[in-house]
């Protein structure tokens, strides 16, 4: 049985008479901020902040490079292993491996969209590697190169924003 929010069911009405597409959670959970007439400063509103269309499926992808296989219980097959790519060396052998499973994974669990292409640039100096991913979604008729960085210093794999993708 599914748990059903009325408060999120009119908030995603909203969007779709909006003419979105694609809705998702901000990653960050913060609440929407509006400027409302007489203030000089934003006021939070009721709402969760949400991320629409393209963001959306920016948001999804971030979740798939973040998320290991086995960490959501009810869907454990869903992630990806990027464990290997943080202890070993930085390397173009490496990067080949790395991005062939990026391109897998979103194959596999992003079905919005069509993984063109993954560039990768190594920086063993800094100890990370930084992903141009091209992708298609046909659905919003539109092709984008999203940039990613995976800091084995840090182990974290990011989202970053570029001029294209604010």
């Amino acid at each position: 049985m599914a748990i059903r929010f009325k408060e999120l069911e009119t908030l995603a009405n909203t969007y779709t008479d909006k003419g979105y597409l694609y809705k998702d959670l901000a990653l960050d959970l913060q609440q929407k901020q509006t400027i409302e007439p007489g203030y000089t400063t934003a006021v939070r509103g009721a709402d969760i902040k949400v991320s629409t269309n393209l963001a959306a499926i920016q948001n999804s992808l971030q979740n798939l490079f973040n998320t290991l296989p086995g960490q959501r219980f009810l869907f454990p097959e869903y992630g990806l292993d990027l464990y290997q790519f943080l202890f070993s060396p930085i390397t173009d052998l490496n990067a080949r491996v790395l991005g062939e499973r990026v391109l897998q994974s979103i194959k596999v669990y992003e079905p919005r969209v069509i993984a063109r292409n993954v560039n990768i640039t190594v920086d063993p100096d800094g100890s990370q590697y930084f992903l141009n991913i091209t992708i298609e979604v046909p659905a919003l008729n539109l092709i984008d190169r999203t940039d990613f960085l995976l800091d084995t210093k840090k182990q974290s794999f990011i989202f970053v924003p570029n001029s294209r993708n604010k």
